[in-house]
């Protein structure tokens, strides 16, 4: 998610739904309530549907934006009126919906303008041509809107290098940094050497490397472009020191405070919802409601995750995990009723309640049953240390990967571990959201 026009987005929509309801002279709760729905539905809406994701616009993006905006109103609209508040509300909100469109295409194009003046192409050198080197340089290619050219390699291992492969473009050894990165003006130099580079080595680098060009080791390169870890290249000992500072603790407390508001809200919100899956689910078979599964949570310690039922009572298996395995619409172990519980993931509402007791947080890594748990452990590196904080209802690798393996589980998980903050959460939540409302979230179809 593109935040900086996230963050823009959600500025224009405050702006201009104040603006539209300051003259019915609304009270300061009224028209904040409003101002935050808006800003729930419509960026949630469009994060959904990838548009922050996008770095050019073409038509059918700028119908997606309108389609966001238009559906998200509507929703509003539709409450507006069930609630039975004046006729000028709905109007005002219709209104409100066509400015906003209009303000978000106006931005785009004079965001495309400026990128496409200032931003150019930048040429990127790497040295070493080894498995390292060749993973960067592939993970740059299949990202074309970070306007990145691989110029080449630099490799004093040249027995090393397969002459049949035509993906190494060798430019010359390390002494030949100066000369290379001045005559292909190459603004980025990514470091992909396994083994501990020599002072002669390091000496030709930095004679040849003039200030100005940027100098990234890959793993933090790979990281940055990515947004995961590369667990089989680091080192996670500064995650012990960032998670035992005075200022992890305030965070986990300020997040924990976060943690029980939204779960409150979030079942009082969803009250109807949860009524109306109880009912179903109880004539279905005249089986129990909910369906718990020993999950781990922080520091390993297992816990009771809490579910609706969605599956015929005499064909639940006890080792499923719906959070991994993927429920087809012709499983004939779903209840009919409830197959649109879990694809708008209604299913999971009563996880608010794990929330509340404190074995789960609203955002962060998926809990995994107990079995999973132990045989990663002794398989993946680093798999423990994402317990090392609650885990979540939603999360950053859920919106990333629909059915991961083991090593991007972590890879993601560490990635949100290293840069949690209460605005990228934030982030992550009304995404999740957006992805839900239109039935396109994690394990749906």
């Amino acid at each position: 998610m593109n935040y900086i026009y996230g963050f823009i987005d959600a500025l224009i929509v405050a702006g201009i739904v104040y603006l539209m309801f300051s003259p019915l002279q609304p009270s300061v709760q009224q028209i904040t309530a409003i101002i935050v729905i808006s800003i729930l539905l419509t960026i949630g809406l469009l994060s959904a549907k990838g548009i922050y994701s996008k770095t050019g616009y073409k038509l059918k993006d700028y119908c997606t934006i309108f389609e966001g905006v238009a559906v998200s109103f509507v929703i509003m609209s539709i409450m507006a009126f069930i609630l039975g508040t004046e006729a000028m509300v709905v109007i005002l909100l219709v209104f409100s919906a066509m400015l906003i469109f209009l303000a978000f295409t106006l931005f785009r194009i004079i965001a495309w303008f400026i990128c496409k003046v200032c931003n150019k192409t930048k040429n990127v050198l790497i040295v070493g041509a080894g498995q390292d080197g060749k993973l960067i340089a592939e993970e740059i290619k299949q990202r074309p809107e970070l306007k990145l050219n691989v110029v080449g390699f630099l490799d004093d291992n040249m027995n090393n290098i397969e002459d049949e492969d035509s993906s190494i473009n060798i430019l010359g050894l390390t002494c030949d940094s100066e000369a290379v990165i001045k005559d292909n003006n190459v603004k980025i130099v990514i470091v992909a050497v396994k083994s501990r580079m020599d002072s002669d080595i390091l000496t030709d680098l930095v004679k040849g490397i003039p200030l100005g060009v940027k100098v990234w080791r890959m793993y933090r390169f790979y990281e940055k472009i990515t947004h995961k870890y590369l667990v089989s290249k680091m080192s996670v000992n500064w995650l012990f020191y960032d998670c035992v500072r005075r200022k992890a603790l305030i965070y986990a407390s300020l997040k924990r405070f976060c943690d029980v508001i939204s779960s409150i809200a979030i079942l009082i919100l969803t009250l109807p919802l949860s009524i109306i899956a109880a009912i179903g689910i109880k004539l279905s078979d005249l089986g129990p409601i909910f369906f718990t599964q020993t999950r781990m949570g922080k520091f390993g310690k297992p816990f009771k995750m809490i579910k609706f039922r969605i599956m015929y009572q005499d064909k639940i298996a006890d080792d499923f995990d719906d959070d991994v395995n993927e429920i087809t619409s012709d499983d004939q172990r779903m209840i009919p009723f409830c197959k649109i519980l879990r694809k708008f993931h209604i299913d999971e509402l009563p996880q608010m309640i794990n929330v509340l007791r404190g074995d789960m947080s609203i955002v962060g890594p998926r809990p995994v049953r107990e079995e999973v748990y132990y045989e990663n452990k002794e398989s993946i590196p680093f798999w423990e240390c994402r317990n090392w904080v609650r885990p979540g209802w939603c999360g950053w690798q859920q919106l990333k990967v629909n059915e991961p393996t083991p090593e991007q589980r972590v890879g993601y998980d560490l990635y949100y571990i290293k840069h949690q903050n209460l605005l990228w959460e934030i982030a992550i939540f009304i995404e999740f959201i957006g992805k839900v409302i239109i039935g396109k979230a994690r394990g749906s179809k």
